[in-house]
């Protein structure tokens, strides 16, 4: 491991570095505010609210690209002469150095075992899970204490198209588009539906500002009732059971075996 590699991995400048001292970042700062108008002061705002309405908050901004490289160059080499190695030239003595070393826990399952004859590891709160469903490329075998790759490893990206491609899959086993805003269903009772959609209205709410100051407004949905939901015919999600957000079964009408014939559904 290189010496310097707890500089190469902070090198970027943090998230809203720009932002400087407080005063000059978009908060709501009460000097500021009395000169440019009196009557607009609040009494008194909450701290979430506050960083809502402006401060920006500086973050870290790690290059975790090169602890990843080096991680990967290490496999089937004892880990323990690997973490001697990361001890070496990162101290724990060092708030900048242990921050580094934490992330090496985002790369590698360190603490693993053996159950019922699989590989299972610990997440990073201490949750056991079988090796197969780790999203870390990197593991210690439990048996040998070597450095070993996931085979079974998929990227983020890859694991949402999975989880995306497995939904649409399951979705298009009980339902199917037959119209705008019109799907057909196969519910709890095992039977298929006629479904009619309607967009979820949103309604803007508007509280008074305190003790004189701006209004605050934000947005939420309106009431609706939900028929399918309503008369527990399914226990999906919205989202999930129409494959979209947004809408609402408004109505649902029973399907005769004439009309599932005539769509081509399976009984």
């Amino acid at each position: 491991m290189r010496d310097d590699m707890f500089e190469v991995i902070i090198e970027r400048p943090r998230h809203a570095h720009w932002a400087g001292h407080y005063r000059r970042a978009r908060r709501m700062d009460a000097k500021v505010d009395v000169r440019r108008d009196p009557d607009a002061m609040l009494a008194k705002i909450g701290m979430k609210r506050s960083a809502k309405f402006g401060r920006v908050r500086k973050d870290l901004n790690e290059n975790l690209a090169p602890l990843r490289r080096y991680l990967e160059k290490q496999v089937n080499r004892p880990w323990d002469k690997v973490w001697s190695e990361i001890s070496e030239h990162l101290s724990a003595n060092s708030t900048v150095q242990q921050h580094v070393r934490d992330h090496v826990g985002d790369f590698v399952a360190v603490v693993s075992f053996i159950k019922d004859g699989a590989v299972w590891v610990t997440t990073h709160y201490g949750k056991p899970q079988l090796l197969s469903e780790s999203l870390r490329k990197l593991y210690v075998d439990p048996r040998t204490g070597i450095l070993r790759r996931n085979k079974h490893y998929e990227s983020w990206s890859q694991h949402h198209r999975k989880i995306k491609a497995e939904a649409a899959k399951h979705r298009a086993t009980r339902m199917r588009e037959i119209g705008t805003n019109v799907q057909a269903h196969k519910l709890d009772d095992n039977c298929w539906w006629e479904v009619r959609l309607a967009p979820i209205l949103v309604k803007t709410i508007t509280l008074p500002g305190v003790r004189g100051g701006a209004p605050f407004h934000y947005n939420q949905p309106d009431h609706f009732a939900d028929v399918v939901r309503s008369a527990k015919l399914s226990a999906l999600p919205i989202a999930q059971l129409y494959g979209r957000d947004g809408v609402y079964a408004a109505s649902k009408r029973q399907l005769s075996k004439h009309e599932i014939d005539n769509l081509g559904l399976p009984r």
